[in-house]
């Protein structure tokens, strides 16, 4: 991540996890450090609303990314196994996850996971996307965390 700030540490806002292509803009922070959102991300407007000033960042090249996705599946046996197989033989590390219980029938995960290249996102939602049972995959975004 280049950002027009000299030598300032970058940070990746949570709320809206940025990765390459996103369109993207930063906020400086305490301790001199930019953090970075999606310029579409509600946390933006509520900043630029209370007249912070932006500072431009832009994407380098084969930049590693961090990002949360959601899945939502249908309850079956070996799921679980099945979804992080899927993700590994796609190259993604999985940092965290959680999977809530199952509600009708249904069940909601959510992993965080580090890609070497943030181009190969596409490959892994569609990856995940593929398991039997997942009808949907997206990467989640936080409504109600400020910054």
């Amino acid at each position: 991540m280049l950002t027009d700030q000299e030598g300032a540490a970058v940070r990746l806002a949570g709320c809206c996890t940025p990765v390459p292509p996103d369109e993207v803009t930063g906020f400086a922070v305490r301790g001199g450090a930019v953090t970075v959102h999606r310029t579409g991300c509600a946390a933006v407007a509520r900043m630029k609303g209370a007249g912070r000033a932006e500072v431009g960042v832009r994407w380098g090249e084969g930049a590693e990314c961090r990002v949360t996705l959601v899945a939502e599946s249908f309850v079956r046996p070996h799921l679980l196994a099945d979804l992080t197989e899927a993700m590994a033989v796609e190259g993604a590390e999985i940092v965290s996850a959680t999977v809530e219980p199952p509600e009708r029938q249904q069940v909601r995960h959510t992993y965080t996971v580090q890609l070497p290249d943030a181009a190969q996102l596409p490959a892994l939602m569609r990856a995940m996307r593929d398991v039997a049972g997942v009808y949907d995959v997206s990467r989640a975004q936080r409504h109600d965390q400020g910054v």
